[in-house]
């Protein structure tokens, strides 16, 4: 399931600057002692963003005798790693993709005979992509990615779940409230067809149909005992 981070962010109302090297702290101020909670931004590694919610308002791991307080939907792992897909560099170029023509301009110049390209484009290419570069150091934020894994409470989350929970997850940032019991049940529940949220592409048959088999199903947790 392929998603829109720079979309996503703007539904969940996160309007601090996001970039390749960035680790943001979003903190949300609870009511009450040991309640309130941070969502941790990565991207210090380029090549993935890892999003992760945290107890605390520090957004470090706490020591376990700070932790027991704290609810036990804070206590486990909850977080979606996000590789960052590799055309990011080329969509950042102003607002689209490079033309074949341009990148062949670009491979073309260092082969034999320059492969008839010009050293003008591949000079208007590098001019781009710095352009690009310097758009992300200003806080451009991908419009490319791919989840490559989901927990929630310590429980890997199916992919045809991710969309439902990313959903939710960007409202409960919008809301200052993380429930990961929430976004848990969210994903547990039976869904026949679902319409992933604006910032999420389906990449393979989230809309298919769940056929239900009799056979397989009719007697599960249910056996007989001899009297």
């Amino acid at each position: 399931m392929r998603v829109n981070v720079k979309k996503f962010l703007e539904q969940a109302g996160v309007k601090e600057p996001f970039y390749p090297g960035k680790r943001l702290v979003h903190k949300m101020r609870q009511t009450g002692e040991y309640k309130s909670h941070c969502v941790v931004f990565d991207w210090r590694n380029p090549d993935q963003i890892r999003i992760e919610i945290k107890a605390g308002l520090s957004g470090r791991d706490l020591e376990p005798d700070a932790l027991k307080y704290y609810p036990v939907s804070f206590q486990s792992p909850t977080y979606v790693n996000i590789d960052v897909v590799n055309d990011n560099a080329l969509a950042l170029i102003q607002g689209g993709v490079v033309d074949d023509e341009d990148e062949e301009g670009a491979q073309g110049s260092s082969g034999k005979g320059g492969g008839g390209k010009s050293p003008k484009k591949k000079k208007g290419l590098m001019a781009d992509m710095a352009s690009a570069f310097g758009e992300a150091i200003e806080g451009k934020v991908p419009e490319l990615g791919k989840i490559k894994e989901m927990v929630v409470l310590g429980k890997e989350i199916a992919g045809e779940a991710y969309g439902q929970v990313m959903d939710l997850l960007a409202h409960q940032i919008d809301h200052m409230k993380i429930s990961a019991t929430d976004m848990l049940a969210k994903a547990s529940n039976l869904v026949t067809r679902y319409t992933p949220p604006s910032f999420m592409q389906p990449t393979g048959d989230e809309q298919a149909t769940y056929k239900y088999d009799r056979t397989k199903n009719a007697d599960i947790g249910l056996k007989q005992t001899l009297g």
